[in-house]
């Protein structure tokens, strides 16, 4: 065989070559393909494994079906069966056939009589044009002609009118006849139907799914979020291509991704998949169709898939202005610690740009406390306070010394002048008035009330008084509980009108709460007057920004200190410092998340030699720190088109200001609002039990639950109550209900909230309620002990009712200006719809009495009504 080079060009063959390169574009091309359509196509093996399963599941689903069918039906079914063949079998007789062949002659006749009539209607028509023609040509010979004509084809067609009529009739009666022989074979197909038709269903189901198609699944968001040019892009979102089931009822016991969402029913219900689409709340990346791609765990992708506690961050993008989300609970409560911790004092936070400083000024410190309590503070205040909301700022001991030194030398230069106490005062009588009039709905004042006091954070409202005794002087406290805003007019501490007596006392008792063994000065020798000293201490509260939470001299001016977080969670992985912390081990992961929750629970574990960062330490629990970092993770700084955004209206936005008011001032420390708070009632339970009295008379004594408030009582009075609440609306109560000293727009925040709760937008409208004498005397005679004894339980105002006062309700004469006439009626028609729990019995509709207005449980509740809102007119009489 001659060697390749040997044989001229022009005869060489190339064809091995090609076949080898068709054979590696036809594989290469089959690869391309495969790759396409299976490998880079997950989705279609979950549908087909889905369906798959669905329809083995549905066979054993009918199977079970069938075999109960034939295990509670069988022999009823094969009765009804050979009642429907015999019925069948008379259809097939002489009789019925003789009827068939009646209808099929019928058939012909009516064929025949409406083609007649027809014929002759035609006919007849022409006729008629040619006469009215005549007519209209005034040729009256010719009309006079015709009209006998006319007349006659006149009673022709109205004849085979009839008869067409008379054979259509002829023919409903046979058809009645035979609809009355084959009723029973519909009534026995109907039973026989019924019977099978949770298997037919079933069936159904099954040759549905056989059919089912596998596609892509995608819904296109319009104009969802803004792009970088200031345009609305769509946003396309082809999650359900793999999971199917997510909208769907039914599959909660499948393995994912093949499950119905676990909150489908109440979230799914406003937030269908077709508008709202997966990826607004869950994250990822929409348009993929692998699971990895979709999911958003991929390089330089900015919003993978939210889990654990991070998935209501998604919630925030459309509800951003809203404290309170029912399905958001950790959402909710990282919003109620922002607003607690006061985060927007060293970093901007979209809407809290002009929020108010959380903490006391700091101008007149030394009329307070001493140096040496001062030092020990700013040295580390979380080993005085462990709940302390103020974060540890974890200063040195220089540093500490020279914080002290500035604090102590604006004191000096205070023109505050602290009033000297009176002597006197009893610890004994103290201590039962803090544990009787209300302190500990805001305060922890002993041990047992720390462990009895259950909240959902990790920090406490209000300071902690275990030890106050410790840290402030006599003066200063007796001068704070006589009237906390003479020291800090800013001061959410309201006012308990305490006389100048129960104030010494209560002084007296929380000046015994002292430490048992304070330790000792780490001043000795530091001249706190030393100019560098004091100049040092202020560079260092200027540059801590100790000034965004408290009002301290020479500072007023000065700007936030931190970084804006209103972008934060849009940053990537690569963008954060990890200072050493990955080296040392401390973060599993070089994520977005393990850095967020690693900077809240030691907020300066990124801090190298030479990166010194600033912010305190609030010494998160696990918990807390989680649902922070998922807050911060939820300001992307994106913004959502409007059709998406929640919009709240004007009581949404009632409802907003409201809460921040309640929650500034903490009502729900003493009061249940939204279902929330009362944390004074397991302290009172302790109390009592101590002094063996049971726990529900303890809640007997606890502030209202204030469910139903705004449509309960009437904006006037509420206004007048929160501005002077001297009122007694259950005198036998011991905690006082206290003067905030509310300005007037916040009285009718307060007002607004309560009314928009209740879904209320229109102003309250007085009603002007007459009394007829019938009335009159039906409600004396059911106000009475022979039938609904309703002054054996309320006060009448001195008049008292009989019994422990743990058994009184609320006195009937602050009624008419108290209460709205129309919850009153509602109120005693049903007292547990409207307060679940209640002690108030519910005497209507079924112990109406049948001798009082004729019976009528309505006339009689609103006989009662009346005399309520008229009691005064009757008081002496009472």
């Amino acid at each position: 065989m001659p060697k390749r080079s040997d044989i001229p060009l022009e005869e060489r063959s190339y064809g091995h070559i090609y076949l080898l390169l068709a054979g590696l574009l036809a594989l290469s091309t089959f690869w391309a393909i495969w790759d396409m359509i299976r490998t880079r196509a997950p989705w279609q093996r979950y549908q087909m494994e889905l369906n798959q399963l669905e329809y083995k599941n549905t066979e054993a689903e009918l199977k079970a079906a069938q075999d109960e069918l034939q295990s509670k039906h069988g022999e009823q079914l094969q009765q009804l069966q050979a009642q429907l063949e015999e019925a069948k079998a008379k259809l097939n007789g002489p009789e019925y056939q003789a009827l068939q062949d009646q209808l099929d002659a019928a058939d012909l006749e009516i064929e025949k009589a409406m083609q007649n009539y027809r014929f002759a209607k035609s006919e007849h028509d022409a006729l008629w044009y040619e006469y009215k023609e005549a007519q209209h040509a005034g040729n009256k010979k010719k009309t006079e002609k015709m009209w006998p004509e006319v007349q006659k084809r006149d009673e022709e067609v109205t004849a085979l009118k009839q008869k067409w009529d008379d054979a259509e009739a002829h023919k409903d009666s046979i058809e009645a006849k035979m609809k009355q022989m084959r009723a029973t074979v519909d009534q026995l197909q109907a039973q026989i139907d019924e019977l099978n038709r949770p298997v037919r269903e079933i069936a159904t189901k099954l040759e549905h799914i056989s059919d089912r198609k596998i596609k892509i699944q995608q819904f296109v968001l319009a104009d969802f979020v803004r792009g970088n040019f200031g345009n609305f892009i769509d946003e396309v979102d082809r999650c359900t291509s793999c999971h199917v089931n997510a909208d769907k009822g039914g599959y909660d016991d499948y393995p994912a991704p093949f499950k119905t969402h676990p909150k489908r029913d109440p979230l799914l219900k406003i937030h269908p998949i077709n508008k709202f689409g997966c990826v607004p709340c869950h994250e990822g990346q929409g348009p993929a169709l692998q699971k990895e791609f979709a999911h958003g765990f991929v390089p330089f992708w900015e919003h993978p898939l939210l889990q654990g506690k991070f998935l209501e961050a998604g919630c925030n993008k459309c509800h951003k202005n809203e404290m309170k989300l029912d399905y958001a609970p950790t959402l909710t409560k990282a919003k109620h610690m922002l607003f607690d911790l006061g985060c927007y004092a060293c970093h901007e936070i979209a809407g809290y740009e002009h929020a108010r400083k959380i903490g006391p000024p700091l101008n007149a410190i030394t009329k307070k406390t001493t140096p040496d309590f001062i030092y020990r503070w700013v040295r580390n205040n979380k080993a005085f306070r462990p709940h302390t909301r103020m974060p540890n700022p974890q200063f040195n001991h220089e540093e500490a010394q020279a914080v002290t030194a500035y604090l102590v030398s604006i004191s000096k230069e205070s023109d505050y002048k602290l009033p000297k106490a009176p002597p006197g005062g009893s610890p004994k009588r103290g201590e039962e008035l803090v544990e009787s009039i209300g302190c500990k709905g805001c305060h922890v004042v002993t041990e047992e009330d720390r462990e009895v006091r259950v909240t959902d954070v990790s920090y406490d409202f209000a300071p902690e008084l275990t030890k106050i005794g410790s840290k402030v002087n006599r003066d200063w406290l007796y001068a704070w509980i006589m009237n906390p805003k003479q020291y800090h007019p800013g001061t959410t501490m309201p006012r308990l009108r305490l006389t100048k007596q129960e104030a010494l006392d209560i002084t007296a008792y929380l000046m015994t709460r002292k430490e048992k063994n304070p330790p000792q000065s780490d001043l000795d020798g530091v001249d706190l007057s030393s100019p560098e000293l004091i100049a040092e201490g202020k560079r260092i509260i200027r540059n801590f920004g100790c000034h965004g939470c408290h009002d301290i001299k020479g500072m007023e001016k000065e700007g936030r200190v931190s970084v804006s977080l209103n972008e934060f969670g849009s940053k990537t992985p690569d963008e954060l410092f990890y200072g050493d912390a990955l080296a040392r081990g401390d973060l599993k992961a070089q994520t977005w998340d393990e850095w967020a929750i690693g900077k809240m629970k030691n907020s300066r574990m990124y801090a190298t030699e030479v990166v010194v960062q600033r912010m305190p330490n609030f010494a998160f629990s696990d918990d807390d720190a989680k649902t922070m970092a998922m807050l911060l993770k939820s300001w992307d700084n994106r913004v959502i088109g409007k059709a998406y955004v929640h919009d709240t209206g004007r009581l949404g936005e009632a409802l907003e200001k409201g809460r921040r008011l309640v929650r500034k001032y903490n009502c729900i420390g003493c009061h249940i609002i939204e279902g929330e708070g009362g944390f004074i009632r397991p302290t009172l339970v302790a109390a009592f039990k101590r002094h063996g009295r049971a726990e529900d008379e303890a809640l007997s004594f606890a502030p209202p639950d204030l469910v139903g408030e705004g449509r309960k009582v009437q904006p006037d009075w509420l206004f007048e109550f929160l501005k002077n609440p001297t009122t007694k609306i259950r005198p036998w109560l011991t905690v006082r209900m206290p003067t905030f000293g509310f300005t007037d727009e916040e009285v009718n925040t307060i007002i607004e909230y309560f009314q928009a709760l209740e879904g209320i937008s229109e102003p309250f409208k007085e009603m002007n309620i007459e009394l007829t004498s019938e009335e009159q005397r039906a409600a004396e005679t059911l106000f009475s002990n022979d039938y609904l004894s309703c002054f054996s339980c309320h006060q009448v105002g001195k008049k008292k009712p009989e019994g422990p006062p743990s058994g009184w309700a609320p006195d009937f004469l602050l009624a008419p200006d108290r209460l709205n006439p129309d919850w009153v009626f509602d109120w005693i028609s049903n007292p547990q719809a409207l307060q679940p729990g209640t002690r108030m019995p519910s005497f209507y509709p079924d112990a109406a009495p049948p001798e009082i207005l004729g019976g009528d449980p309505n006339k009689q509740v609103e006989a009662l009504r009346d005399y309520l809102m008229n009691i005064r007119k009757f008081a002496n009489r009472l």
